[in-house]
């Protein structure tokens, strides 16, 4: 479709984003009831059909003309906070507050440059965005213990206080 002035393309691109966020909702439904059909938390993560999705849609994203790579990227996020949401329902719903708060968490100058010392991460790594990506992995184990949350992942150990949620620290284990 062409359009004639910026409205119209803004107006359009709205559109387009409530299709989006209604089919993203539907998912959400289709997630929900999933979780029922699965014995284990591995049948809940199951890694082999995250990448027979990505493949599929990477293959899709070829097919339509869009970039794979931004709609891996968008589907990983997507299916990462999906199956965070099918564990709390498998697990009786029991709320995940940190990952409800995820937008919040940040750590002081001193302890960003702690956190990259200690995970050996390069310069122009942001190590509360890094952070929060491996918070958000669906392999991350979360555990809250008095005052602080850790999540444990690919061998780190991620500090977060539960109240202000600053990123205290995180280190190899």
């Amino acid at each position: 479709m062409h359009c004639n002035n910026l409205d119209e393309v803004r107006a359009n691109i709205d559109r387009i984003d409530s299709a989006i966020i209604a089919l993203i909702a539907e998912r959400g439904e289709y997630v929900a009831q999933a979780a029922a059909f699965k014995k284990n938390e591995e049948g809940v993560k199951d890694s082999s059909r995250v990448e027979k999705v990505i493949q599929k849609v990477r293959s899709k994203a070829e097919t339509l003309g869009a970039d794979p790579d931004m709609v891996e990227k968008l589907y990983r996020q997507m299916i990462a906070s999906f199956i965070k949401k099918e564990m709390a329902e498998f697990n009786g719903n029991k709320p995940i507050t940190l990952l409800d708060n995820i937008h919040r968490i940040f750590t002081t100058p001193m302890g960003a440059q702690r956190i990259a010392k200690n995970l050996l991460l390069p310069a122009d790594t942001d190590p509360v965005e890094y952070c929060k990506q491996k918070i958000q992995s669906p392999q991350c184990t979360i555990t809250r213990n008095g005052k602080n949350y850790y999540c444990t992942i690919d061998g780190i150990t991620i500090t977060v206080n539960a109240k202000s949620y600053t990123i205290i620290t995180a280190h190899k284990m």
